[in-house]
């Protein structure tokens, strides 16, 4: 074998090991978020690997949908 042939080889066993762990480890958690702002209301279901991230995108996800602009949104 040449060598391309052995770098492609390892190339491609490298994707097929971390795409098949990313399988495997999945979303650990999942939450529902409701928002009520200017009488607006946005529910999101998210999920996560870690639980305080999950929460975190959740409010993010959620408040984006009820604010109008970056000032509000933040």
């Amino acid at each position: 074998m040449n060598k391309g042939t052995v770098v492609t080889l390892v190339f491609f066993g490298a994707l097929v090991y971390l795409s098949w762990t990313l399988i495997l480890t999945g979303a650990k958690y999942e939450c529902d978020i409701c928002m009520m702002y200017n009488n607006k209301k946005s529910c999101q279901k998210v999920q996560g690997v870690e639980r305080d991230d999950t929460i975190q995108q959740g409010i993010s996800t959620a408040c984006g949908g009820v604010a109008n602009g970056m000032t509000e949104t933040m």
